[in-house]
């Protein structure tokens, strides 16, 4: 497989924090499955300010344009390594490699595509 995209993000937990006081915000970039697992934590902001990272070097790394935050969805495995999933036709044929990390004030991810 040859690497076609390459992206990374780093964001302030404090931030996520406070978006996440709006009504309606979690819900329009998160899944309920994101969002339910986050809130099972208890690091809260920290597992959901990880994933907003994820998503913005998902979309960073894609070799095209237009997925919306909510159609990239980050789950772990059991063994607890992140997955990415991403309901676009376009990402079929695609591998997404991605590794998370966060401390108390912040959050970073990195996404490689391959094809």
């Amino acid at each position: 497989m040859r690497v076609i995209g390459l992206g990374t993000d780093i964001v302030e937990v404090k931030r996520i924090e406070r978006f996440a006081q709006k009504p309606g915000a979690l819900e329009r970039i998160f899944t309920p499955q994101e969002i339910a697992y986050c809130c099972a934590r208890k690091n809260t902001y920290q597992h959901l300010a990880v994933r907003f990272a994820a998503k913005e070097a998902v979309y960073k790394a894609l070799p095209f344009d237009g997925v919306a935050f909510k159609n990239i969805q980050v789950t772990n495995l059991e063994n607890g390594r992140p997955e990415v999933l991403v309901a676009d036709e376009r990402c079929r044929g695609l591998s997404i490699l991605l590794t998370l990390s966060h401390t108390e004030a912040y959050a970073t991810a990195t996404a490689v595509v391959q094809q």
